[in-house]
């Protein structure tokens, strides 16, 4: 969902936040709906489903879910390698040197409170979104858009002047400077159409009681309990249309149990996929068809605050690369990941191939470096990160790697909330970071993370190099692809040369399922298509 697990401006969330699968929901009740096969599709998860308003969903859990109740003028197709038309009647060409795109929509949709799906509906979401007063984590993919900083100072009493609409099935939209990924911003779930008369009269209550115009409706949704999902009868499109009649979703079960139901066959999907349970259920023949598993474009890394002694030295930073032993990370992690010694993923257009994937481990030239750094006798960190999942299994790991070379950690292993709010705070020294694409493009890792412009909510380590920062700014705007992979592999040469993080493993994401349930791929955007599922 970048996400770092929230995905702010920030993305991560979709990434991180959305990352952490094992985060804090206590563990639920006992109780047992079937999964027949004519009933509901059963889903489970340990986390509650923290928002169902597309203007502040930004994780891994809320996505599919608004993904499945709204509409955006286009999506992704199956690869996310590129778009087709959903409420637009075709994926619009640049026009204005790549400063104006125009959307035509279709005739008649509307929302399940029969509202008009019409060009103000979409207008108002992107209002919405850039009001200060919504909180929304994704304001800052829309602000290139012509009047978008004037109307955030003074939303109440003014118009968003770069998004017009010209008549109810055609909406324009005009840009300060041309930049490539804004049809990306126009696929992802903040920017679904959403009824203006039930926003205002719902307040804050909308994010509870959703109104959209997608393949499914939220029936109920009761917080830390369940989500049921069914289907939209009054949906506009048959080819998209949801595939079964209702998914339910059970929330605040640990992993173990979740597992338990699967093998049971009284839930059909795990969210929640606990090492252990991977560990011996991987190679038993009984259940090969039930784990879904796909390398994702995440990244997980220690940040380092360049504004912080020891980090201050570029010698203490460059000894961390060699500190850290990667591949036992990976075994605690049960195989479910890749060593990494970049940041753009593999599967991430601008990944550089010529950049080694082999852990540099080397704890003799970490020491080295550190006596030449003038800390012969090392030093004490403190250390932040989450206390769910397989996350203090990594943190024992880095604990005794650091141990070894000189390194005194202190680790400060808390709630996920916790963990993202002090990282946020831009105050912590170092610790773990994750991030997962909100879309595929470089920027959305380069850009979010290492800008300047982006201190302190994504930009952990405090990183300013104003050479990068000036190339990030141009790569936005090119319009060749080759030649703008190429500058993003320049920059990410230059961003780990200065040795502002230590990459440390790719993710391997990986769902349990019941094998009837069909359609479940895993998409690179959503992870769940939640109105392709259907039982065989």
């Amino acid at each position: 969902m970048g996400k770092k697990s929230h995905l702010p401006r920030l993305l991560v969330v979709l990434g991180a936040c959305a990352l952490a699968v094992g985060i804090a929901a206590g563990c639920g009740g006992d109780s047992q709906s079937g999964g027949s096969a004519s009933g509901p599709i059963q889903v489970t998860t340990q986390q509650d489903i923290p928002h169902t308003d597309p203007a502040l969903a930004y994780d891994v859990l809320s996505w599919p879910v608004v993904h499945a109740v709204f509409t955006t003028l286009i999506t992704y197709n199956e690869s996310a390698e590129g778009f087709v038309p959903w409420v637009a009647t075709s994926v619009p060409e640049p026009q204005n040197d790549g400063k104006k795109y125009v959307f035509t929509l279709r005739k008649g949709i509307k929302f399940t409170n029969g509202e008009p799906v019409d060009a103000s509906a979409f207008k108002y979401e992107i209002e919405r979104i850039l009001d200060p007063e919504t909180k929304s984590p994704v304001a800052g993919f829309y602000t290139n858009i012509v009047g978008a900083t004037d109307y955030q100072k003074n939303p109440k009493h003014g118009t968003l002047k770069g998004v017009k609409v010209l008549s109810p099935t055609k909406i324009e939209f005009h840009l300060v400077q041309p930049d490539v990924t804004f049809l990306q911003t126009m696929a992802i779930p903040p920017a679904s159409a959403v009824p203006r008369k039930a926003v205002e009269k719902a307040g804050p209550d909308f994010d509870n009681n959703p109104v959209g115009s997608g393949p499914f409706k939220v029936q109920t949704f009761q917080r830390g309990s369940k989500m049921v999902l069914v289907k939209n009868k009054d949906y506009f499109d048959d080819s998209t249309a949801a595939k079964s009649n209702e998914i339910d979703i059970t929330i605040g079960l640990d992993p173990t149990t979740q597992i338990q139901r699967v093998e049971q066959g009284s839930a059909d999907y795990a969210i929640d996929f606990p090492s252990s349970q991977y560990t011996q259920l991987k190679d038993n023949p009984q259940y090969k068809d039930y784990i879904i598993e796909q390398p994702i474009n995440t990244v997980w890394f220690i940040y380092m605050n360049m504004t912080q002694k020891p980090w201050t030295n570029p010698k203490v930073r460059e000894a961390m690369q060699y500190a850290i032993d990667k591949d036992r990370i990976v075994q605690v992690l049960a195989g479910r990941a890749y060593v990494t010694n970049q940041i753009l993923p593999p599967k991430m257009p601008g990944y550089d191939d010529s950049i080694g994937s082999s852990s540099p481990y080397d704890p003799d030239k970490a020491r080295a470096l550190l006596e030449e750094a003038g800390y012969p006798n090392g030093f004490s960190i403190e250390f932040w990160d989450f206390n769910t999942g397989d996350q203090p299994k990594v943190d024992q790991v880095i604990q005794q790697n650091l141990s070894d070379v000189g390194i005194e950690m202190d680790l400060h292993s808390v709630s996920f909330s916790e963990w993202i709010d002090k990282g946020e705070s831009g105050q912590t020294q170092t610790g773990m970071f994750g991030w997962t694409q909100d879309y595929p493009d470089p920027s959305n890792f380069l850009d979010v993370q290492f800008n300047s412009d982006q201190i302190p909510a994504n930009n952990s380590a405090h990183y300013s190099n104003p050479t990068v920062d000036q190339m990030l700014n141009q790569a936005i705007t090119m319009e060749d692809q080759s030649q703008r992979l190429a500058l993003y592999q320049k920059i990410q040469k230059q961003i780990l040369a200065d040795d502002p993080i230590v990459p440390l493993w790719n993710e391997k994401k990986t769902f349990f399922r019941n094998p009837d349930i069909q359609g479940a791929y895993l998409h690179p955007v959503w992870y769940q298509v939640y109105q392709d599922w259907y039982r065989k």
